[in-house]
């Protein structure tokens, strides 16, 4: 009884946290910066993968649009 008690404590913890740090870590780039990288990403379709994965959770951050950009050979600044 006391054990399913602990687990249970622990899933709710889990399941309230997770997305909860999930929303304060991951930080969207710009506008301005995601459509800079989704033309680079279709005038080169080697960089298609990269875009792939990047776009999984359905937000692009500031390192993978930095991965992607110096694939490329472009420049990436932070914003």
């Amino acid at each position: 009884m006391l054990f399913g008690t602990v687990l249970g404590i622990v899933a709710v913890v889990f399941l309230t946290a997770w997305p909860l740090w999930k929303w304060l870590t991951v930080k969207p780039v710009s506008p301005a910066l995601y459509e800079r990288t989704k033309a680079l990403v279709e005038k080169n379709p080697r960089l298609k993968p990269a875009w792939d994965k990047a776009m999984e959770d359905g937000v692009l951050t500031w390192p993978e649009a930095k991965e992607i950009l110096e694939s490329a050979g472009e420049k990436a600044e932070p914003e």
